[in-house]
């Protein structure tokens, strides 16, 4: 992986693989998560869907089309206490081109036109184009709270980091994209593209050198206001919180979010990586074999880190009559890492399966590229074999002491509504 990092907040990375009969070209931006979150997840939208000249739906796929069907995805999330905008094109490799096209130069300055073509020609999007995106991101965000365990945990984030740039959403709130306005877009579009940490991440067999030349270019066009991005917010529970609501849901939820003061990197939090994995990952986890099939108490239970943030959120799903045998369980699993009571089988499985999961990425170009995209961020990013090889190491003792610093903060329960 050949990389360089420019001063005025560019990273730029070209990972080599010939496993793959596409070269992937994905590009984000990374700003403090704020309330302009919603103008910034719009705006990203309107990227995706065109440019200056390629303005209209037609006209765009027709370009696509012509680059052996080339595909554009976007995302937006958040990434610590940071949102993550990206921007992605796929497209075949210029050694499948049937007359000798640079395919891979000609997408990757395709993408260049979607991002930087509006702020530089000095344009704005069409009413037409920011109503139908702000429908689309509306219906995207109402999705998400449609799906109760997302909803219930995205629920429990929120409160456990109300006073923290983490609880806003990644796409923000459905209210605040109806009311944005193209004077919105525009702040939202020199923000991201002169503002922002710019990550940009090449994956195929070959390095398109145009394209990099031409990003290059256009960076310069636009002119950078980079400020580094402030640090995450990490730091111990100080009480338990209880928030209970109500909905017309058949099945109750269950999200206990756990704190820690240990965050940061990968290197940094590799222990509580696996820790949480024997606690609440795969079918061999703690939670799963005790607390579901054991005690019988929920139909799914499982845990999930943000180590970033030094956060685990355990979610199950479970009748009102259980809930409170539940977390009892739940917690008395995480006291039995703490001292100690760990079986080889356990571990050994934890990390058997952490490392079967993470070298198949190498395998997925997607899977490789969101790999780097959420590390874009750190000082020294691992590659997946570097992280089986860190896996690896961690033994019994570094798994008690990272479940150690763990404590309950928030609880959040979703009743149904005929629930007493």
């Amino acid at each position: 992986m050949s990389n360089f990092i420019h001063s005025d907040g560019v990273s730029y990375s070209f990972i080599k693989s010939d496993r793959f009969k596409t070269t992937l070209i994905s590009i984000g931006f990374y700003l403090p998560l704020e309330k302009t979150a919603s103008a910034n997840a719009l705006t990203l939208n309107l990227m995706k869907s065109g440019t200056v000249k390629l303005n209209d739906t037609y006209s765009f796929n027709r370009k696509l089309a012509s680059l052996y069907g080339a595909s554009v995805t976007s995302s937006a999330a958040k990434l610590g206490d940071c949102q993550e905008l990206r921007l992605n094109i796929t497209v075949n490799d210029d050694k499948f081109a049937l007359n000798g096209e640079h395919t891979v130069d000609e997408a990757g300055e395709l993408l260049c036109d979607m991002i930087f073509s509006h702020l530089l020609a000095g344009s704005i999007y069409s009413d037409e184009a920011i109503a139908r995106e702000k429908r689309l991101l509306c219906e995207s965000i109402a999705g998400k709270l449609n799906d109760k365990r997302t909803y219930s945990r995205n629920r429990c984030e929120e409160i456990m980091c109300q006073n923290e740039p983490y609880g806003i959403s990644g796409e923000g709130t459905v209210d605040a994209v109806k009311d944005l306005t193209s004077r919105d877009v525009l702040t939202s579009l020199d923000r991201i593209i002169r503002k922002a940490f710019i990550s940009v991440q090449v994956i195929g067999s070959n390095e398109p050198k145009r394209f990099v030349d031409t990003f290059a270019d256009c960076i310069k066009k636009a002119g950078r206001d980079y400020k580094e991005l402030p640090t995450d917010t990490v730091k111990s529970a100080d009480e338990t919180r209880l928030v209970e609501e109500k909905m017309a849901v058949n099945q109750g939820k269950l999200v206990l979010g756990l704190r820690s003061a240990v965050g940061g990197e990968d290197r940094e939090t590799v222990a509580a990586w696996v820790m949480c994995d024997i606690f609440g990952g795969g079918p061999y986890s703690k939670l799963f074999c005790n607390v579901r099939e054991k005690m019988s108490l929920c139909y799914y239970c499982s845990a999930r880190s943000v180590r970033r943030k030094g956060l685990i959120l355990v979610d199950c799903g479970v009748e009102d009559k259980n809930i409170e045998a539940a977390k009892t369980a739940i917690l008395s699993q995480l006291s039995e890492i703490v001292n100690g009571n760990i079986t080889e089988k356990e571990i050994n499985s934890s990390k058997l399966s952490m490392c079967d999961m993470i070298r198949s990425i190498e395998s997925d170009q997607g899977a490789l590229a969101r790999w780097y995209a959420t590390r874009a961020l750190e000082n020294k990013p691992a590659s997946p074999s570097e992280m089986c090889e860190l896996i690896s190491k961690v033994a019994v003792e570094d798994c008690m002491t990272a479940a150690t610093d763990f404590k309950l903060d928030t609880v959040f329960v979703l009743r149904p509504e005929e629930a007493q």
